[in-house]
């Protein structure tokens, strides 16, 4: 009889004790935005190629006014994209470039490359230290870090604000004006890689609040080839 009356009491103890550890157990906190930055801006500066599609809306039109483009960065100063600029407001014309060192070529209207000097050095949006690679550095109160998705890839999302000077390798403006731009960034909870920014707001002449510029950055490190066109 006695060990009948055993059996429970013990089953009882056990589980308080598992309850209690359980109850200790430490967890992980998840990172910090200072943490999470850092790491972006470290892998960004290592990275060798990436893939990245720009798109904006309601920018100040003109020549180089990029609404649409998709292409490859090779590092340290080759780049292709093909996309449409907003030329004047609501005409869109079809735009290539081509970066290979101090040479650049450009494609407007159509798919006959000519070599030029009138290009910004678009090369600079993917500099370590300028375009992303400045946002990394310099973005202002980030806020704590929250789970998103981009590309059905688990991210941590952080928002906070940059200098619209920051943003002249985006924007190609010269202005000495510096306004706050709305910032969001999304970097890889597996990979630890910056993977897509947007900015609102007037981050050049002729912008307006609502002004939108979004990069998406994939295919890291993978092997990509850039050659001059074809004279």
């Amino acid at each position: 009889m006695r060990n009948r009356h055993r059996t429970p009491f013990a089953l009882v103890a056990i589980t308080l004790i598992f309850l209690a550890a359980c109850g200790t157990a430490k967890t992980t906190p998840p990172p910090t935005a200072t943490q999470l930055l850092q790491t972006a801006s470290d892998h960004f500066t290592n990275d060798s190629a990436m893939h990245f599609h720009l798109t904006a809306s309601n920018i100040a039109p003109g020549l180089y006014a990029v609404t649409d483009a998709q292409g490859d960065v090779v590092r340290p100063d080759k780049l292709a994209a093909q996309g449409s600029v907003e030329v004047t407001k609501g005409l869109n014309a079809g735009i290539g470039v081509i970066f290979i060192g101090q040479d650049q070529y450009l494609a407007l209207g159509g798919s006959t490359y000519t070599k030029s000097t009138l290009l910004p050095n678009l090369l600079l949006i993917f500099d370590p230290n300028q375009g992303i690679g400045a946002i990394l550095k310099q973005v202002a109160n980030p806020s704590t870090p929250v789970t998103d998705t981009v590309q059905n890839l688990a991210m941590w999302k952080i928002t906070g604000t940059v200098r619209s000077t920051t943003l002249a390798p985006f924007t190609g403006s010269t202005s000495r004006q510096s306004t706050p731009i709305q910032t969001t960034l999304w970097i890889g909870q597996s990979d630890g890689q910056i993977h897509q920014v947007l900015l609102v707001g007037q981050a050049a002449d002729g912008d307006n609040p609502q002004s939108t510029r979004t990069i998406v950055l994939s295919n890291f490190n993978e092997q990509v080839t850039i050659t001059a066109p074809l004279a």
